[in-house]
């Protein structure tokens, strides 16, 4: 496994041809992903470079929100704050913020770091009762964000601010493998105080291949605690095994997608035509960190919406997951 210096720009590549892909199958989901608003797409291979394309202006420094990817990122760091004994997942979520943070109070006593975790709190967007926590899954935002204090409380910070958030993870997590555009910036979407993270498409994939080889970066573990990233890629909820902790999984028999608390569970796995131990951190906008531990595999895709509505933007999944493996899958030969 290579791992590329923390400081500059220095990235070692690999040949698409010498590791038996169809550069000509590679160059044209490369090409279409382009077409679809994409203003970066990244192919690693055991950390090297295997393509890097950039659109619309993007360099390897620009960075953006990723929205929701961001999420898998701070499941990470929430990881790394069990370790370090500052909490539990299993500790209730008053017990580090205090009451009242909800408007279910008949549950909230009940409600855990690990529910907040598994998008299974049981409350609705206005973080009311819906069902008990645990027993269903629902991609809720307001909730997620609540892990923002959760983690700040439990490293002792008094206030929850963008200096804080990132204080706390810069030391911990980006300045340790190298993401040096990586940031929170304040969440503008639901009125909740909560961050979303913005960083260069290198930065997503210097994080896609920390996951990949299992919380370790070139020898170091920046997060040791193994039966958490476990239970991070595992399934969560049996309502939707196709979630772990703020992470999708794919390969799994149903899944359930952002939207309406009465969506169905659907079957079949997230994106049919990837490898089926993929992993993804996924936001709206398409923005998109794949790794396929079979493969050794890291994609990731940063740009707008591909179908160029912002009002019919998909939160998580889209279309464009599965077209670009049907592409790739052709390219990849596997």
């Amino acid at each position: 496994m290579y791992f590329p210096p923390l400081a500059g720009d220095a990235w070692t590549t690999v040949s698409a041809q010498g590791l038996g892909y169809d550069t000509t199958a590679l160059r044209s989901a490369l090409d279409w992903a382009g077409t679809q608003r994409s203003t970066a797409v990244i192919v690693l291979w055991r950390g090297r470079i295997v393509a890097e394309r950039y659109w619309q202006g993007w360099t390897i420094t620009k960075d953006s929100i990723i929205a929701s990817a961001g999420k898998t990122v701070s499941a990470f760091l929430v990881g790394q704050l069990q370790e370090q004994g500052r909490l539990r997942i299993t500790q209730t979520v008053s017990s580090l913020v205090g009451s009242g943070w909800s408007r279910a109070p008949a549950s909230e006593g009940r409600i855990t770091v690990q529910h907040l975790l598994s998008m299974s709190s049981g409350t609705d967007d206005s973080l009311k009762y819906v069902a008990e926590p645990g027993t269903r899954f629902y991609y809720n935002n307001p909730a997620y964000y609540q892990t923002f204090d959760v983690m700040l409380r439990a490293a002792g910070q008094p206030l929850t601010s963008t200096a804080a958030m990132n204080a706390l993870a810069r030391p911990l997590l980006f300045d340790r493998i190298g993401m040096r555009t990586a940031g929170w910036v304040p969440n503008l979407d639901t009125g909740q105080l909560g961050f979303i993270l913005s960083c260069s498409a290198r930065d997503m994939a210097r994080f896609g291949l920390l996951l990949l080889n299992r919380g370790r970066w070139d020898g170091t573990a920046i997060l040791a605690d193994t039966a958490y990233l476990r239970a991070m890629t595992s399934s969560s909820t049996e309502n939707n095994p196709s979630y772990g902790y703020l992470t999708w999984l794919n390969g799994k028999a149903q899944h359930r997608i952002p939207g309406p608390y009465a969506l169905p569970t659907l079957s079949g796995p997230i994106i049919p035509s990837a490898p089926s131990d993929l992993w993804a951190a996924l936001g709206k906008g398409d923005k998109k960190i794949y790794v396929s531990p079979s493969l050794e595999l890291v994609v990731v895709r940063h740009g707008q919406e591909a179908d160029g509505n912002e009002l019919n933007n998909p939160l998580a999944v889209s279309s464009f997951d599965e077209q670009f493996w049907q592409r790739l899958r052709l390219a990849l030969k596997y």
